[in-house]
């Protein structure tokens, strides 16, 4: 997996938004940081249905586009930042078989969304 600096430039390149559906994505140190300060407002916990469902979807994770298991790289070229429910639904897949086309070849979404970094 990317290193901090490397995750760090991904989520500039990438905007903080999932790279397939574009929604806005948070890093797990942030959402750890608000959850410290409003445990009883953001549950998190090992099981989904223990898990505040809004930050269970926006969960940032690193995705490679060509998928490890099939041989892809963790260089930056191959690797995007997406929402969980992405990550999980295309599992192992290649884009070809589950009908995507290459979010790299667009460019990222764009907005005023910052991914709460600022939230300190």
């Amino acid at each position: 997996m990317p290193t901090p600096a490397e995750k760090n430039a991904l989520f500039q390149r990438d905007g903080y938004h999932c790279r397939f559906c574009g929604i806005p994505v948070i890093r797990r140190e942030v959402r750890d940081r608000i959850r410290k300060v409003y445990p009883d407002a953001l549950r998190w916990a090992a099981k989904n249905a223990e898990q505040h469902a809004t930050f269970q979807l926006m969960w940032a994770t690193c995705d490679h586009v060509l998928p490890h298991s099939r041989g892809g790289t963790s260089d930056l070229d191959n690797t995007i930042i997406v929402c969980q429910p992405c990550n999980c639904a295309r599992w192992h897949y290649t884009l070809d078989e589950v009908g995507l086309a290459d979010p790299r070849l667009r460019e990222p979404t764009r907005s005023s969304w910052d991914g709460l970094e600022r939230f300190r």
